[in-house]
């Protein structure tokens, strides 16, 4: 079957007049139309760009917009998100065009069918979500009152949409609009959305009634996207949409810890505790939502380029060089990275990002068999407990419950931190392109809380006489069907997909292989010996260690204090905007960044 939306379809130049003569009469409180029919008049290449992207036919290895089930892709996903919406129903993500119908139409929107689907106590999301999947939202803010929007139930929200403007895509099925990004008093960009407003401001940043905030125009190019593609989360019983900024200092990179930090003094003070907790474990999770703007904050290309840069770099249009409003995958646009990487093909870009993605993925797909088998591990544990005394004795299956929990508390905390780690990396839109470093130390660090937890498990467990030998392989969830019937919303991944799954599992297969080998039987690497043998010194001095460049004595002395050997190894690994790619042995690579992170 094809999917392509054909072109015709797409709102045209010649078009545009008919389209705005049928224009319901709106006036917004500040003068905006969001409606992409508005726009199309005065810029009609622009709206025929954005129309592009209604197409889903653009699958890439590990994204794009053919919105196929990732739960069939990684199975597993079940596991980890037992108990919340989740584990249901997720797909890929469409573009720009669908972000409030996909909204509408998920089937963790659908109060009905997630009671029917284990979900008993779910009662509809609030309409916090509509805050970044609709150019209404500003408008609904200043109609209803900041707390009033959030918390008023999104299906109520839409009912107040289609009764005042229409059920269709100009009306309550509105996502993504040109208002969004530009004012249309002069077309110059800014932020509309309040969360983003009030997180950034909390840094340090400055509010501007104008653009929404103070920036420079690189810096505005990149705001515009970070208004959405964000961690969040609802706090309170008015469901504020809330960004958890606070340990993020001003014009810094951010680390994961920096968030995980801001959770654990929101749990602490009663502030926000959890997003559910976990059917199988108990725990009390947290869902991670596609944090793009603060996991690039740390990747090479941050201090040099933004996001527009990639994903909307200049094209040619309709005979005409204009912004592309396509928007979508690099990948799709891989020609515009050579402006930068000069000495590469295009052939060679997109397979260098391909390498990198397919290193993320397995790192991910490693994790989260860690964070499975320790699931698996407690599983066992508190099925067991529950027989023995003194937790056989308490009566109501609540309180037994609950005091099995307490009895193993430390190991459900290793179970949400590690958890955490791995949707983090999972759930930002890049597939760790965006900083390949950073997501390969935040998914090391899941494997190591899932399995420190199972190492106090088995401590908790031989205190009531269980005998725990900790599972290694654990049992993978069955794929689930496709809920939609034939559907292309939720369907079977597409070929690109499962060509991109066999590299992964070549890829592990080398891991396991090579994680054989004793360790014992090779030879330590020396990292200076490594750094001088490579002519890193030839530009780099190292002050503590007496090495003096001999050529462009660039200091890098105390680089540990910046960069840690992760981020480093991936730095040189890669190339510009280092000058040169590694050439030496993975070995040697490792040794000299762990030599320097300790500068």
């Amino acid at each position: 079957m094809d999917w392509k939306t054909p072109r015709p379809d797409l709102i045209a130049a010649a078009g545009i007049a008919s389209a705005l003569s049928a224009a319901i009469v709106f006036a917004s409180p500040d003068g905006d139309d969001p409606r992409i029919e508005a726009w199309a008049e005065e810029w009609p290449d622009y709206v025929e760009m954005y129309m592009t992207t209604k197409e889903m036919d653009n699958p890439t290895p590990f994204g794009g917009n053919y919105p196929y089930s990732k739960l069939i892709r990684y199975p597993g996903k079940q596991a980890l998100w037992a108990g919340y919406a989740f584990a249901v129903d997720f797909n890929e993500d469409r573009g720009h065009y669908y972000t409030q119908i996909d909204q509408m139409e998920t089937k963790r929107n659908d109060k009905e069918y997630l009671n029917a689907h284990g979900l008993p106590a779910f009662n509809g999301q609030p309409g916090a979500c509509m805050n970044c999947h609709s150019g209404w939202s500003p408008i609904l803010t200043e109609e209803m009152g900041w707390a009033e929007f959030n918390r008023t139930p999104y299906w109520d929200t839409i009912e107040k949409l289609r009764g005042e403007y229409g059920h269709g895509v100009e009306g309550a099925q509105l996502g993504s609009s040109c208002n969004d990004c530009h004012n249309p008093s002069d077309m110059s960009l800014r932020v509309n959305r309040q969360a983003f407003i009030d997180a950034m401001v909390m840094r340090g940043y400055e509010e501007d009634p104008a653009s929404g905030l103070k920036g420079s125009p690189r810096e505005m190019r990149d705001y515009v996207c970070a208004q959405c593609h964000v961690e969040y989360y609802f706090q309170g019983q008015d469901a504020i949409l809330t960004y958890p900024w606070t340990e993020w200092p001003k014009d810094q990179p951010l680390r994961f810890e920096m968030v995980e930090e801001y959770y654990d003094t929101a749990r602490e003070s009663g502030v926000f505790a959890q997003d559910w907790t976990h059917a199988v474990t108990k725990a009390p999770m947290l869902k991670m939502q596609h944090p793009e703007f603060e996991v690039v904050s740390s990747g090479v290309h941050s201090s040099m380029i933004g996001c527009v840069d990639c994903h909307m770099p200049k094209t040619e249009w309709n005979g005409r060089q204009v912004t592309d409003h396509t928007m979508g995958s690099p990948l799709k646009k891989i020609e515009n990275c050579l402006s930068c990487h000069n000495s590469m093909t295009a052939d060679e870009m997109y397979q260098r990002v391909y390498d990198i993605q397919v290193d993320v993925i397995a790192a991910y797909l490693t994790a989260e068999k860690a964070v499975l088998a320790l699931i698996e591990d407690v599983a066992t544990v508190r099925e067991t407990l529950a027989g023995l005394e003194p937790f056989s004795q308490i009566a109501d299956a609540a309180e037994r419950e609950g005091a099995i929990s307490e009895e193993l508390s430390l190991v459900l905390d290793y179970h949400r931190r590690a958890s955490m780690r791995w949707d983090w990396i999972g759930a930002s839109n890049s597939t760790g392109a965006h900083s390949p470093g950073e997501a390969l130390r935040v998914l090391d660090q899941a494997v190591d809380m899932a399995q420190d937890g199972q190492a106090l498990l088995v401590e908790v467990a031989a205190r009531h006489g269980i005998e725990l030998v900790p599972t290694i392989n654990p049992t993978l969830p069955d794929a689930p069907a496709p809920i939609r019937g034939d559907d292309i919303v939720g369907s079977l991944p597409p070929a690109i997909a499962h060509a991109a799954d066999r590299r992964v599992q070549d890829r592990l297969t080398r891991v396991a292989a090579a994680e054989t080998t004793s360790n014992d039987a090779m030879p330590s690497v020396d990292g200076k010996q490594a750094f001088i043998d490579a002519n890193c010194s030839q530009c780099h001095s190292v002050s503590s260690e007496d090495i003096t460049a001999t050529m462009m004595g660039l200091e890098i002395d105390g680089i540990g204090g910046r960069r840690d050997a992760a981020n480093i190894e991936a730095y040189l690994r890669a190339g510009p905007p280092h000058p040169l790619a590694w050439t030496g042995s993975d070995a040697d690579l490792s040794a000299v960044a762990e030599w320097l992170a300790s500068k």
